[in-house]
């Protein structure tokens, strides 16, 4: 049967979706002046796994399982968007986490579900308000991009997008507000390639100073749902990054889960999914900078209707905000010595 998408939020909707943001706007800004001069507000969203307006009846396997006959993705994004916008002007850049699209999981994400997704930023992003990409598994997923994808993702391109390092993963560093970013490209159960790896390594080298975020889409932590079977499991692109000081922050997505973890003095950061979530409501992140240090982290539950893929329920969320406190990762199960260095003595982990 042909994808049943709902109708897009209301006005009514988009009013309560944005007087749900009366607290997290009084958080972020009480955190952004405690955070001193120079603070810069990031938003993230990611997973928003749009579909294109077409009949996806018939195709075999099918292009997505429960959710897509419940979900109106776009919808969703649409209602974020109108949330981030009652956060104007405090925020200041939104970092795109990867999984844009929907259909790339087993190659690379049809064209008309990548326009669905520039047809929404274009529409709802808030005027003005600069962004950065990242690729998701969704979008691109195990093998290197094909030639016909980086021309699409040329004609979806924003003007404010850095160009990538290659054509064969999407990944490049960019500055902002005194902060270094470095966005990676993590393909669908594989690490990084020697090539990104060398290339990562020197851009770390080459500024030991500036501050740093890396925006990985696969994130390299757990966080307690059966996507942590396909975490970045890539030890040597870990390791470079724990060696590296100037890293403060690791932002992920993925797992459509948040969790906020500190490991090694380094906070790692997974944000919520857009389009449905895996034992979370669906949500979006907002990170606030000091001047060199990650002063708070917030998750945003979406005011919508929504889907939980571990209850299957669809039901309409407050749309609450919540600040994740950051817990050490080495006193967690979740963190696999076997993986991940543990060190025995309790009070030696940090």
């Amino acid at each position: 049967m042909p994808l049943p998408f709902h109708r897009p939020p209301t006005s009514a909707d988009l009013r309560r979706a944005r007087a749900s943001m009366a607290p997290l706007s009084a958080a972020v800004a009480a955190a952004k002046r405690r955070a001193g001069p120079g603070a810069m507000v990031l938003a993230w969203m990611s997973d928003f796994h749009v579909h294109a307006r077409r009949d996806y009846a018939g195709m075999n396997p099918a292009p997505f399982d429960v959710y897509g006959s419940l979900v109106d993705c776009s919808a969703n994004a649409q209602t974020a968007l109108a949330e981030l916008d009652a956060l104007r002007p405090a925020a200041d850049l939104l970092v795109l986490g990867g999984d844009l699209a929907d259909g790339g999981c087993g190659g690379e994400a049809p064209a008309d579900e990548i326009e669905e997704f520039k047809r929404v930023l274009d529409a709802h992003l808030p005027g003005g308000l600069p962004t950065l990409p990242m690729l998701g598994n969704h979008d691109h997923a195990d093998k290197p991009m094909t030639a016909r994808f980086a021309t699409l993702l040329q004609r979806v391109k924003r003007p404010d997008w850095p160009e990538p390092v290659e054509t064969q993963d999407f990944y490049y560093a960019t500055k902002r507000n005194g902060w270094r970013f470095i966005t990676l490209d993590s393909r669908q159960d594989h690490p990084l390639s020697e090539r990104q790896r060398t290339w990562l390594a020197a851009q770390l080298k080459s500024d030991p100073a500036t501050p740093t975020i890396i925006g990985v889409h696969r994130p390299f932590v757990s966080v307690g749902n059966w996507v942590d079977y396909h975490r970045l499991m890539d030890l040597p692109t870990f390791q470079l990054i724990d060696s590296t000081p100037c890293v403060r922050l690791v932002m992920s997505g993925h797992t459509h889960k948040s969790a906020l973890w500190q490991y090694h003095g380094r906070q790692h950061a997974v944000f919520p999914a857009l389009a449905y979530g895996i034992g979370e409501n669906c949500g979006w992140g907002c990170v606030v900078l000091g001047q060199s240090e990650v002063h708070s982290v917030f998750i945003k539950e979406l005011r919508a209707k929504t889907f939980d893929h571990v209850t299957a329920t669809l039901a309409l969320r407050p749309g609450k905000h919540r600040r994740l406190q950051p817990a050490l990762f080495e006193d967690s199960e979740l963190c696999d010595p076997c993986y991940l260095p543990r060190a025995l003595d309790p009070k030696a982990r940090r």
